[in-house]
């Protein structure tokens, strides 16, 4: 069962029904983000949104363009959601595998959103890579 403490929801995978609606809302953008191209990114990122990945900190525009080139996942799993939620923002940390070819992803992911007039905004994601 999924637990609170101090603002923190936890869920073990298959609790889709269990979870906090909000995270179940900001898990299925983050799948979209995951399986994403560039348009799907200027669509969910907040303006003065900020994407740390390895090697990089990206702006809007310039995330939206790397996405644009990216080849893109063959499979992700998306794992263990913990959330932190507060008047209008609420953060999304889980863990994250990708595989493209032979070569597989993996690292802890945290997705700050912000809620606006046009529904949740990507404002800070942060990549942590094993």
């Amino acid at each position: 069962m999924p637990s609170r403490r101090d603002g923190v929801t936890s869920a073990r995978p298959g609790y889709g029904r269990g979870m906090d609606a909000t995270a179940d809302e900001l898990m299925v953008i983050e799948r979209r983000l995951a399986r994403g191209t560039g348009g799907d990114y200027a669509e969910v990122l907040h303006p003065d949104a900020v994407v740390v990945v390895p090697g990089a900190v990206l702006d809007k525009s310039a995330c939206v363009a790397a996405m644009d080139f990216s080849p893109g996942w063959d499979e992700v799993d998306l794992g263990d959601v913990q959330l932190v939620r507060s008047a209008d923002t609420a953060t999304v940390v889980y863990r994250f595998t990708g595989r493209r070819g032979g070569d597989t992803y993996a690292a802890t992911l945290a997705s700050t959103y912000v809620s606006t007039d046009d529904g949740w905004r990507l404002l800070v994601h942060q990549q942590t890579p094993d």
